[in-house]
C-alpha cells in the first residue's frame, strides 16, 4: 500500500474522535459567551488581563482550566492583589514594577465584573 494511502486512512481514522471534543468546545463557547456582558467582553480591563497571559491559566473568562476560577472575584482588592504579587503555587508573581497597581486594579475589576455563570439545570443544551 502507498504511503499516501495510509497517512489518509489514519487521519480519517482520528476524525471521529475528534468530533465530540469540537462540538463541546462549540456548545460551551455559545452557551457560556452570552452570561458575559458584552462591555465586558470588549472592555479595556480585559484587554489588560489578556496581554499579561492571564486568559492563558484561567481562561478568558476568568472560568479556570490549567489554574484555579478567578471570576467572579470574591476577594476584597488588597488579598487578590497580595495573591498575584506573592501566589503560593506555581503561578508567576507579578512585581509593580511587571504589572503596576492601576494596571493590576483594571484587571480586577475585569475579574469581579464577570457575573456567576448560570446554573446548569438553568442552560437547556445541558439538561
Amino acid at each position: 500500500m502507498p504511503i499516501g494511502t495510509q497517512t489518509q486512512k489514519t487521519r480519517a481514522a482520528r476524525r471521529p474522535a475528534l468530533l465530540p471534543l469540537a462540538l463541546s468546545i462549540a456548545v460551551s463557547a455559545a452557551v457560556l459567551a452570552p452570561t458575559i456582558p458584552a462591555a465586558a467582553q470588549q472592555s479595556p480591563d480585559r484587554e489588560l488581563y489578556v496581554s499579561y497571559g492571564c486568559y492563558q491559566c484561567h481562561g478568558y473568562e476568568g472560568q479556570g482550566g490549567a489554574a484555579p476560577r478567578v471570576a467572579p472575584s470574591l476577594y476584597p482588592f488588597e488579598a487578590f492583589a497580595q495573591f498575584v504579587r506573592r501566589p503560593p503555587d506555581e503561578m508567576p508573581a507579578y512585581a509593580p514594577g511587571q504589572l503596576d497597581d492601576d494596571a493590576l486594579r483594571a484587571i480586577y475589576r475585569y475579574v469581579r465584573s464577570i457575573p456567576e455563570p448560570p446554573p446548569v439545570a438553568d442552560i437547556p443544551l445541558l439538561r
